[in-house]
């Protein structure tokens, strides 16, 4: 395969991701713990949501609405926003690759603040991008930092 991927896709090192909590629990010897990784809610899903679910299967073999009107609407309603400025996905992977994929050419800078989300790199990698690391101050982000680190070729701020 290699020689038929693109230059940012054959230079990435793969994603690492969680470990179920049966494999953590096992190989560390702790039961009953609470995984606050991969973006998992360890309360589970929200009673509103799992009653909107159980309303609505006899309708899931549909695609559903793509632009998600009604949401957006309700959304745009509730904050004050035009409905055009809002964009939904399946989760935050699918937003952030539409950004970089929208926006960044290769070369182009995408500051980041250090700690991060891993995937914001993978994907600014997978575009070739260059990227541009901010430290947090105290665990804040450091605008005054990040205001320095701004250049003539940054294109995108996470």
């Amino acid at each position: 395969m290699k020689g038929l991927m693109r230059k940012g896709i054959e230079s990435m090192t793969p994603y690492p991701p969680g470990k179920p909590i049966e494999e953590l629990e096992r190989e560390s010897g702790i039961v009953g713990s609470i995984k606050l990784a991969s973006n998992e809610n360890p309360l589970g899903p929200s009673p509103k949501a799992i009653r909107a679910i159980k309303e609505n299967l006899t309708h899931i073999h549909r695609y559903p609405n793509g632009s998600c009107y009604y949401l957006r609407q309700k959304l745009a309603k509730k904050f004050g926003v035009p409905m055009g400025k809002i964009i939904l996905g399946n989760g935050s992977n699918e937003i952030i690759k539409l950004v970089v994929h929208t926006f960044l050419s290769p070369g182009d800078e995408v500051i980041l603040p250090l700690p991060t989300f891993l995937l914001y790199e993978k994907v600014v990698e997978s575009f070739v991008g260059k990227i541009v690391t901010v430290p947090l101050s105290d665990f804040h982000i450091d605008l005054p930092a990040i205001l320095e680190a701004v250049s003539s070729r940054t294109k995108i701020i996470f």
